[in-house]
């Protein structure tokens, strides 16, 4: 029987298509046969995060937060959801690519290992270098290196462990950090804004991640996981954005809309006006991942500002109750707004993703013409990324008075490019160095132990 929700293609990620008829199983270890083939859906999936999160750098919509009944609003779908859709993505290709890593001999998991551990540090450095241009985005790429490190020691764990690590981490993490937030008024420094209190907390990242891998261990070529997907994660979805909604205070200042940690990503709930209409004399400035907010300085404990306006006069449990321990926890807890890394926003936005994956595992089975721009766009996420970042930088003064067209016009070039490109070399520049630097890792060459890998 045909499957026409799959194509050939020579990038990750696969499942085992093998001449002898696997249906779909992972062969043992790492490696594969040549005739893997790609499941387009990911590519999909992955396409739609791309554009989406391009939008969210472009600041297409910059005013209240999504609500169905206004349509003005939609374009807010970008913020957040994007992003943790491309991090559900990354499980789901980790678990294709290391299908085998459960069943692995020991010598197979150590190169297993270290390939992620390669393609990892590759990550992390060419999201370095995207922040060294100086777009003004908040680079997800350097975490995603340090996720796929983490990978390494994760990939061959039991699906259950997955599930119950997830759910720790999605629940617990959030008013946690929170807690640690609270109690230690003065931390700070690269290292905790990288992985704990910067615009991509881990301990949401990682219950994705971990999400994700469960999510990539099931048969993704029959059409029920995919029904299952998408009415299950419309419901959670539904659900947590309906309890967050019941449980948050109508009138939410906008400053306390970002993480309970204190991360300044609260962009999508606060207003945007160019910047030489803006009178801020007498008013205190701050720049945290491209977004300047600037307030008054009576209300700097409200913004993480210096000192977080607290007499320095104070004790240290004087200073920690002006914190509001228990507040700050809840708002993790029940926090749905953009990057906030609430509880209930890893849960909707979470859901939101597994629905949309679902979606166009079911889309590429009955129309996949239709889509395969977006295939060949998601096929080249890192490069395609990057491709952003470089647009931004260049056209970013004369973008941001009417984003949305620069935005539609410049994502279709983009998949076009990325159809074009698939079509005649096949994976993406940057795809390449990482499967590089995963080879050099491994202490392998092409046709070695674990074989050519197609991701």
């Amino acid at each position: 029987m045909s499957t026409p929700h799959i194509i050939p293609s020579s990038a990750a990620p696969t499942a085992d298509a093998s001449a002898s008829g696997s249906g779909g199983r992972l062969r043992r270890g790492e490696g594969a046969p040549t005739g893997r083939r790609r499941i387009v859906g990911v590519d999909v999936a992955r396409g739609l995060a791309l554009v989406g999160m391009f939008g969210a750098h472009l600041m297409i919509a910059s005013g209240p937060d999504l609500t169905l009944t206004d349509p003005s609003t939609w374009l807010d779908i970008v913020n957040g959801r994007s992003s943790i859709l491309f991090a559900l993505l990354a499980g789901v290709s980790l678990a294709l690519m290391t299908g085998g890593a459960r069943t692995a001999t020991p010598d197979e998991l150590r190169k297993i290992r270290l390939r992620l551990v390669g393609r990892g540090a590759a990550i992390f450095v060419i999201g370095l270098v995207v922040e060294l241009l100086g777009s003004g985005i908040a680079v997800i790429l350097t975490l995603y290196g340090v996720l796929y490190i983490l990978a390494a020691f994760t990939v061959h764990l039991r699906t259950r462990v997955l599930v119950i690590a997830g759910a720790a981490l999605g629940i617990l993490g959030p008013p946690l950090l929170a807690l640690i937030g609270t109690l230690s008024p003065d931390l700070g420094g690269p290292g905790l804004s990288l992985v704990l209190f910067g615009t991509y907390p881990i301990t949401v990242w990682a219950a994705l991640l971990c999400a994700g891998l469960v999510i990539g261990r099931l048969d993704l070529t029959r059409v029920k996981t995919a029904v299952v997907m998408l009415v299950c994660g419309g419901l959670i979805a539904i659900g947590g954005y309906a309890l967050g909604a019941l449980l948050t205070p109508p009138q939410q200042d906008a400053a306390t809309s970002s993480s309970a940690s204190g991360s300044a990503s609260a962009s999508g709930s606060m207003s945007m006006i160019p910047g030489d209409e803006v009178d801020v004399s007498g008013l205190t400035c701050q720049t945290s991942d491209g977004v300047v907010v600037c307030f008054a300085p009576e209300k700097a404990s409200l913004f993480g500002g210096d000192g977080g306006g607290i007499d320095e006069g104070q004790s240290y449990f004087d200073r920690v109750a002006s914190q509001d321990p228990p507040a700050k926890m809840l708002e993790a807890v029940t926090s749905v707004s953009a990057h906030s890394g609430g509880v209930l926003e890893v849960l909707a936005s979470g859901g939101f993703a597994v629905a949309v994956l679902g979606l166009c595992l079911l889309v590429t089975r009955y129309a996949r013409w239709a889509v395969l721009p977006l295939a060949a766009y998601g096929a080249v996420p890192l490069t395609g990324y990057v491709i952003q970042a470089i647009l931004i930088l260049a056209g970013a003064a004369t973008w941001l008075s009417n984003p949305v067209l620069p935005w539609i016009a410049l994502s279709l070039l983009m998949m076009a490019g990325a159809l074009i490109w698939t079509r005649t070399v096949g994976k993406g520049p940057l795809e390449r160095l990482t499967a590089r630097a995963a080879d050099a890792m491994a202490l392998t060459s092409k046709g070695g132990v674990t074989g050519k890998h197609p991701d």
